[in-house]
């Protein structure tokens, strides 16, 4: 997925289902382009995976379960 057009730093995003997937894909465009993510799964371990992801390229998240 290609980083979106618009600036998002100082903004915050919550995307659930970010564990894979869609979710996973909107969660990276999203810290990227420079929002702080809360990146929410059911599976906790999945979620903190994505976290750990978007903190190595530079991003900032937040690992949520439920």
């Amino acid at each position: 997925m290609s980083n979106f057009n618009i600036n998002l730093e100082g903004q915050h995003a919550l995307v659930t289902g970010a564990g894979d997937g869609i979710g996973k894909a909107i969660a990276t465009a999203l810290a990227k382009s420079g929002a702080s993510v809360g990146v929410n799964d059911l599976n906790i371990e999945r979620a903190e995976d994505v976290t750990e992801e978007i903190i190595a390229q530079g991003g900032t998240a937040t690992a949520l379960h439920g």
